[in-house]
């Protein structure tokens, strides 16, 4: 019992005790007050409980009524009929403040008894007010009886008339909760609400009607992204997220998050579509970022305007794999990005080789980003793909699919040593004709002489030519032949070709008595085709080469007879040159040996004497393989003076000195000449000039 219905009951006893009444009849119970509903004008419908009657001593029952809850309260209704359980106070006005009750019954033992009063109900008084910012109703209600009557239902409905005419429960509230704030998705509209609580006798309790011009100005939740994920057949990002929960979320905006900026992609429609395949993704390139936002059916502010739109949830990015191939090692480094958007558990690397079953190749936790395939073998093709897993359901990304088809570097499937020449007593050139498909590391150039073993004397990168040259400018062509070959690494460095032997030619040239020279040489070794035979060139004097001979492919000698050039210096210098007949390219090599020179000794004859005007009239020495360049004739008298000179070896002493002979007599002489070597020659002697007979 409340303290109010205490003092009432203390009030009545005061006032019989005052009258002098010594004694009472049998008093009945009050109603068991249950609901208080207000109509919408105001009037107030009371529902109770019929107290028992068993003495059929009732006489009635009466309503009282305050505005305050400590009243004053005053008599409202009088009933008479025992059955009836329900009353409506018209014109309570409970619809502009709440109105208390409580009820009485008065029994019909003399003098007439009323009894305690039964507990005080109040109306539920409700007020709506807009939230700031806008977008809320804020509702806010006084309770129909503190603490919650027992009978009454768990729960009180708080309920909204939308459209007119139709009353829909928007929440279920606590009893002892007198507040609440529902976010208007109404785009803009009258809304009035009521409250209602139920009780076990049937009857329902419902607040006043209040209301308020509402307008939807909040945007839907923004969404959560489950899982970005690509589809590993077309390597495109699927995106998948949860649905707004407003009823009136319309559709959702699809971002892309670039380094430059977010980026609207699309716009689709309808609440629960909830995945995406963005048409233009390439999630195999890079890695890419997406977000949600949604918006629903409510247009606001402009020109323009636009609907209500929620912000967004920080982007989810895919995984992005790529690989790298080590030909030589045959593996495959695996490496990938990791899920942005939610914290990874766990990750699973699988792999397919040549359209096979995908299989489990490793399993990791977070922070591991990369995997070294080890087993891969040459000439497959080998896919990978990330499968990230986080906590929550659903948190499963796949990454692109990346493949990489394995091989080998291209191994050269020929190297040929196609020639070896001669260009200078210090030059050797060597030629080698390549594969230019195939993938090399390096060209090793090996040289050797005389059976010695092989010495690498150079290498070369790839030269990507079809063939390449090498100068080797340590050698003494003079002195040896030399041989030379080619190893070739592939890209891995692996030796995988020796290309034949290709030999230097080494020329010698001796002198032999009688104006003979002896030429022999080295035939050359190893072309793709044979030697057709060998051309001989000689150089007399230094003068301009000119073939003088064509040997056999078998005949590696020659002797030139030099005797018809007795009046040169007796300097003979060779050259031999190896041709190559059918070479397989079509293209036939030549090889120069080295010069080799003869020098013919020289040959001085003079004579002892001349006769003026006889057979032998004049005097000049016979030279044989001398420079002329260098020729020097001078006569001397007894006294040692020079009396007659030349530089002509075709010009004689006649005896005469300018224009007269001289006396008859012994005269001295000096002969001076170069022979092949570039050695002088000199021969001193004696002429006895005998002059003519007049004398």
């Amino acid at each position: 019992m409340s303290r109010l219905h205490a003092f009432s009951a203390l009030i009545a006893v005061l006032l019989t005790l005052a009258a002098g009444v010594t004694a009472r009849g049998a008093v009945l119970d009050p109603p068991s007050l249950r609901c208080a509903s207000v109509l919408p004008n105001g009037d107030v419908q009371l529902t109770w409980v019929v107290p028992p009657d068993p003495t059929n001593i009732f006489q009635g029952y009466v309503v009282y009524a305050a505005n305050d809850q400590g009243g004053p309260y005053a008599v409202v209704g009088n009933i008479p009929i025992y059955g009836l359980n329900g009353y409506l106070h018209a014109g309570a006005g409970a619809h502009v403040a709440p109105r208390f009750y409580f009820m009485t019954t008065v029994s019909v033992d003399p003098p007439p008894n009323e009894s305690i009063p039964s507990d005080t109900l109040s109306t539920m008084f409700l007020s709506v007010g807009q939230s700031s910012p806008l977008g809320s109703a804020l509702l806010d209600w006084s309770q129909l009886h503190s603490p919650p009557l027992g009978t009454s239902a768990a729960q009180l409905q708080v309920e909204l008339e939308y459209p007119l005419g139709t009353w829909t429960p928007v929440a279920a509230i606590d009893l002892m909760t007198h507040a609440f704030e529902q976010v208007i998705d109404i785009c803009e509209d009258s809304l009035t609400y009521r409250i209602s609580l139920s009780d076990q006798l049937g009857c329902v309790s419902y607040s006043n009607l209040a209301g308020d011009l509402f307008a939807d100005v909040t945007a839907p939740t923004p969404p959560v992204m489950v899982t970005i994920s690509v589809d590993t057949a077309t390597n495109q990002a699927v995106l998948d997220w949860d649905p707004s929960p407003e009823a009136d979320t319309y559709g959702y905006i699809i971002v892309l998050a670039t380094q430059g900026g977010n980026q609207i992609i699309d716009t689709i429609y309808g609440q629960s579509n909830t995945s995406y395949l963005w048409a233009l993704s390439d999630a195999g390139v890079g890695v890419e970022s997406y977000t949600v936002a949604a918006f629903d059916t409510c247009y606001h502010g402009g020109p323009p305007p636009a609907p209500n739109t929620s912000a967004t949830k920080p982007p989810h990015s895919t995984v992005h794999a790529v690989t790298v191939y080590n030909k030589c090692l045959n593996t495959i480094d695996v490496i990938w990005t990791p899920y942005v958007g939610w914290p990874v558990v766990l990750q699973e690397l699988y792999v397919q080789m040549d359209n096979g079953p995908l299989v489990l190749l490793g399993t990791f936790g977070p922070g591991i980003t990369s995997f070294l395939d080890d087993q891969v073998e040459p000439f497959r093709t080998y896919c990978y793909v990330v499968r990230s897993t986080g906590a929550a359901s659903g948190q499963i990304a796949l990454s692109n699919q990346v493949c990489r088809i394995t091989s080998y570097p291209p191994v050269p499937g020929y190297n040929y040593l196609s020639n070896v020449t001669v260009v200078a007593p210090d030059h050797i050139q060597v030629t080698d004709q390549v594969d230019p498909s195939a993938s090399v590391h390096r060209y090793r150039i090996q040289r050797s002489f005389n059976g010695e073993p092989w010495q690498e004397i150079a290498s070369l990168p790839d030269v990507n030519t079809p063939s390449f040259t090498y100068d080797d400018l340590d050698v003494e062509t003079d002195v040896r032949s030399y041989s030379y070959r080619i190893i070739v690494e592939d890209s891995c460095q692996n030796e995988v070709l020796t290309s034949n032997i290709g030999g230097s030619m080494l020329l010698i040239a001796e002198v032999q008595p009688n104006g003979i020279n002896h030429l022999r040489w080295n035939g050359y070794g190893d072309w793709a085709g044979s030697v057709s035979g060998f051309e001989i060139y000689r150089s007399i004097g230094g003068a301009p080469f000119t073939q003088i001979a064509f040997n056999a492919a078998t005949d590696w000698e020659l002797y030139d007879d030099v005797n018809n050039y007795l009046t040169s210096n007796g300097r003979f210098c060779y050259r031999v040159e190896a041709l190559e007949t059918g070479d397989p390219s079509g293209v036939n090599a030549i090889s120069v040996s080295n010069e080799a020179c003869a020098v013919q000794p020289e040959a001085v004859w003079i004579p002892n004497a001349f006769i003026a005007g006889g057979v032998n009239n004049s005097f000049r020495p016979v030279v044989a393989f001398v420079d002329v360049d260098g020729y020097e004739l001078i006569i001397y008298n007894r006294w040692g003076q020079e009396i007659w000179s030349t530089t002509d070896r075709d010009e004689a002493w006649d005896g005469r000195v300018n224009g007269n002979y001289v006396p008859q007599g012994v005269y001295a002489y000096y002969c001076g000449v170069y022979n092949g070597t570039g050695n002088k020659f000199e021969e001193r002697g004696t002429v006895t000039f005998l002059c003519c007979p007049d004398q």
